[in-house]
């Protein structure tokens, strides 16, 4: 431990000695309310002090006690959202899963007190947390409670009237249902990607981003194994656009279903292939047409995705 570190983890000691005394004392003359306060103060102070001696996890025990303090004792809302917040942060470079429950307390905290927008902003980054550093829980993997955070964080930006932010969070619930949930939920991916895509064709500056969502809703019909579903979507979007049929996007999911139905794998890797000089094929879309590919090769328990060719 280095010099710092042992003078900050004193002096927060020091601190949390001095708490748990002002909570147990008796007070005869003095406001009750008064001590409660000067507690939670010397809970923060402790934790300012472990953060600054890189004791993470120590500092957000004590932030987390300031918390219980302020919501408990005091009834104060704002300052408990904002020490549990902090709690979340430290814990974030010691702990995610301790992350994860401190923001919770917060998001909880804050909109009880109506404070919808940073009540979103935390369940966006609770939502990357488990996504990001795999956090599971003993009934649900760390992919559903990620989706279930992205939602959370999706109806809050909506209150709010935060259509770019909530638009953020649908896509990233329709990537994880179709590429990482498992089994993956490709029907609700594409009825994701068709919302987006239709709310981008009211926006005039959201326009240009709607044939990528109707393609990739067709990439989800494909994946399905439902080209029926697939061809619906297409003539619907030509009737939504009439642009979609002649863009690179419209000729590519015309090519997709055309070698679907006739099972031809070489005329996919090929459509494919051009589409991928064009406009390069993200992760996502080459695991969506990796898919397709195996269910045309009668190989979908076969080959490993790495293994499958699409060029």
């Amino acid at each position: 431990m280095s010099v710092i570190a042992r003078q900050q983890k004193t002096k927060a000691e020091v601190f949390i000695r001095e708490a748990e005394k002002t909570l147990a004392k008796r007070s005869w003359f003095g406001s009750k309310s008064q001590q409660q306060e000067d507690a939670a103060e010397l809970y923060d102070k402790a934790g300012n002090a472990y953060k600054v001696g890189g004791l993470y996890h120590e500092a957000g025990e004590a932030y987390t006690q300031a918390a219980q303090v302020y919501a408990d004792k005091l009834s104060n809302t704002f300052e408990a959202s904002k020490m549990y917040q902090n709690a979340g942060q430290c814990f974030h470079k010691s702990s995610p899963a301790d992350a994860v429950n401190a923001y919770n307390q917060a998001i909880l905290l804050m909109t009880d007190a109506g404070r919808i927008l940073p009540a979103a902003k935390l369940s966006k980054t609770c939502a990357e947390l488990y996504e990001k550093e795999g956090i599971d829980l003993e009934d649900k993997s760390h992919v559903v409670l990620a989706i279930e955070a992205y939602e959370q964080a999706a109806e809050l930006f909506e209150a709010e009237n935060s259509p770019a932010q909530k638009s953020t969070c649908i896509v990233k619930i329709a990537e994880l249902c179709s590429a990482e949930l498992d089994p993956p939920d490709l029907l609700r991916a594409a009825g994701l990607y068709d919302s987006l895509g239709r709310s981008s064709l009211d926006s005039n500056m959201l326009k240009f981003h709607a044939k990528g969502y109707f393609l990739q809703t067709i990439l989800c019909h494909l994946a399905n194994g439902d080209s029926i579903a697939g061809r619906q979507a297409v003539t619907r979007y030509e009737a939504l656009d009439y642009t979609f049929g002649t863009s690179r996007e419209g000729k590519f999911a015309a090519q997709l279903l055309e070698a679907v139905d006739s099972f031809d794998g070489e005329s996919f890797a090929s459509a494919c292939f051009e589409y991928d000089k064009i406009a390069k094929l993200d992760p996502w879309k080459t695991a969506m047409l990796v898919k397709v590919k195996k269910s045309i090769d009668g190989d979908e328990e076969g080959e490993e995705e790495d293994d499958v060719d699409l060029t």
